[in-house]
């Protein structure tokens, strides 16, 4: 019996891989690599992440994701490098993927008037996605960029 639906996302413990290509406002092959783990009992699914591109560093990051039983829903909190935190609320789930509804505190000034989602969807025990999608006000939402990660240890 799953006491908590973060129990389903549990088999991302471990070191994962990834890539991208020409995505995420950029050109050229972005390399990923994550380290999931589980903290305070369980109750935080935590990430930490470096993409580099074309070997030099792009950014940093530390997620802590977590499910809310209050309100019945997954969230967030991913912590950039780049200075600014996205608050990811779930909108919409299934046993194998998560979609979030994303605010960046503080906004980038290139990021004003745009709305943004991310998401992560399990391939298999072995292979994950992960991506972001971004609308200016008034148009539909167009992925912006996708890692495909796969599972080292």
């Amino acid at each position: 019996m799953i006491s908590s639906p973060l129990e389903n996302w549990h088999f991302l413990v471990g070191e994962w891989r990834g890539y991208s290509k020409d995505q995420f406002g950029g050109e050229g092959l972005v390399e990923t690599s994550s380290l999931f783990t589980l903290e305070m009992n369980a109750i935080y699914l935590m990430s930490v992440h470096e993409a580099r591109r074309e070997g030099s560093l792009e950014n940093q990051s530390v997620a802590l994701m977590f499910y809310d039983t209050r309100n019945g829903r997954f969230l967030r909190k991913t912590f950039f490098s780049y200075g600014f935190v996205n608050n990811e609320v779930e909108y919409e789930s299934t046993d194998s993927e998560i979609r979030f509804e994303v605010t960046s505190e503080p906004t980038p000034e290139n990021f004003d008037r745009m709305k943004w989602r991310s998401y992560i969807r399990k391939i298999s025990d072995n292979e994950v996605r992960m991506g972001m999608e971004s609308a200016n006000e008034g148009e539909d939402f167009v992925i912006c960029g996708e890692t495909i990660m796969e599972r080292i240890k």
